[in-house]
């Protein structure tokens, strides 16, 4: 199971992106297949196709691993880690300033 923490998921979402961004890949490999034996029926939208499916699956590929190195780096300096969603801290002092009071 996925490990949730706000709004931040950890686990097995990168698996799921991984298995995604392979699936794209084959995806356009069997689009681009049917290009190189002849027997594709529309040979622009296979080509445009397999294109776009190859293009989608080496970016999702390519992010999970510079996700992975990064967090393979930093894993034991939680200092370091810049994908804290951290609020900035309320700086009004005035509760209802935001519904139009005069901010005293």
């Amino acid at each position: 199971m996925a490990q949730r923490d706000g709004n931040k998921q950890r686990g097995w979402v990168n698996y799921f992106r991984v298995l995604a961004g392979g699936y794209l890949l084959y995806l356009a490999y069997r689009l681009m297949r049917g290009l190189w034996d002849g027997t594709a029926e529309n040979v622009l939208l296979n080509g445009a196709a397999g294109a776009v499916f190859a293009a989608a699956g080496a970016v999702i590929l390519w992010r999970e691993w510079k996700a992975y190195q990064y967090a393979k780096a930093h894993k034991d300096d939680p200092d370091t880690w810049t994908r804290d969603d951290t609020l900035p801290e309320k700086t009004d002092t005035d509760a209802d300033a935001d519904r139009g009071g005069d901010g005293t």
